[in-house]
C-alpha cells in the first residue's frame, strides 16, 4: 500500500438477548470499533448469525423461543468454532456453568457483568477484536 492504513471491517457482535437488557451493551461496544447486531429471541439469533457472520455471539440463556443453550448448539453445528459464544445470564449455579459448557459456550458470564468484562471476554476470545478502533 502506498503509505495508507489498511481499511479494516468492524469486528462483528450479535447480541441476543430481550431488548431492555441490551441497548447500553451495543452503545458502548459501537463506540469501541464493534458492528453491534440485535436479536430479541433465539430464533432470530440464528437468523442474525447466518445474515450478519458474527465473530462472537453475546447470548442470553432465558431468551424466548429458543432457550440459548440450545441456540448455541445450533450454532456450534452451523458454525463450528468459527464464531465465539459468550453466554450472559443470572444463573450463576455450578450445574448452569457446567451446562454452558456442554452446550458449546467459550464463557459463562454471570448477570450483572460490567461492560468492560465483556470487552475483554470477547478481545480474549476473537483475537483480531484487538484490532478494532473506533
Amino acid at each position: 500500500m502506498d503509505g495508507l492504513a489498511q481499511q479494516r471491517e468492524p469486528c462483528r457482535v450479535l447480541i441476543v438477548e430481550r431488548p431492555d437488557g441490551r441497548e447500553m451493551v451495543k452503545w458502548v461496544l459501537e463506540r469501541h470499533g464493534f458492528s453491534v447486531d440485535l436479536a430479541d429471541d433465539g430464533e432470530a439469533g440464528l437468523l442474525a448469525a447466518a445474515a450478519h457472520d458474527p465473530a462472537v455471539v453475546l447470548i442470553e440463556i432465558d431468551v424466548p423461543k429458543v432457550d440459548g443453550w440450545t441456540l448455541a448448539r445450533a450454532m456450534r453445528r452451523l458454525f463450528g468454532r468459527r464464531v465465539a459464544l459468550v453466554a450472559i445470564t443470572s444463573r450463576h449455579a455450578p450445574e448452569d456453568r457446567q451446562r454452558s459448557r456442554a452446550a458449546g459456550f467459550d464463557a459463562h458470564l454471570v448477570k450483572p457483568v460490567p461492560i468492560v468484562e465483556i470487552e475483554t471476554t470477547i478481545r480474549a476470545l476473537v483475537p483480531s477484536a484487538g484490532q478494532c478502533s473506533a
